[in-house]
């Protein structure tokens, strides 16, 4: 059974920012996430430290870029897109995009019942 992929405004906005390339990777990970749901594997999908939520990342490569998706699975294992960012240069990245990512899903579950 497939995995339902549901997806914030916050992630939308994002994803409407990238380029044709950038954008075909990150529908290719997330084809396979609707796919293979709870076990994607790695180096396509790994768990995040230091968050206050069962938060994970999609990890993906386009031109040499790594970007990453925030997400997470409701309850009923639907897969939250939260918001995503290219990876590159800061040593605060994953410090700010978890941050970002946690109100997002606070956000969220207070809006949905």
């Amino acid at each position: 059974m497939k995995t339902q992929i549901l997806v914030t405004d916050e992630y939308s906005e994002w994803f409407g920012s990238l380029d044709a390339t950038e954008k075909k990777a990150v529908r290719r990970v997330v084809a396979m996430l609707e796919q293979m749901g709870v076990t994607l594997p790695f180096p396509y999908s790994s768990s995040l430290k230091n968050t206050s939520h069962p938060l994970r990342e999609l990890r993906v490569k386009a031109k040499g870029t790594q970007i990453r998706v925030i997400y997470g699975f409701d309850p009923t294992r639907n897969a939250l897109l939260l918001i995503g960012a290219t990876k590159a240069g800061s040593k605060r990245f994953y410090e700010q995009l978890i941050s970002l990512a946690e109100k997002i899903w606070e956000d969220f579950h207070q809006e949905t019942p």
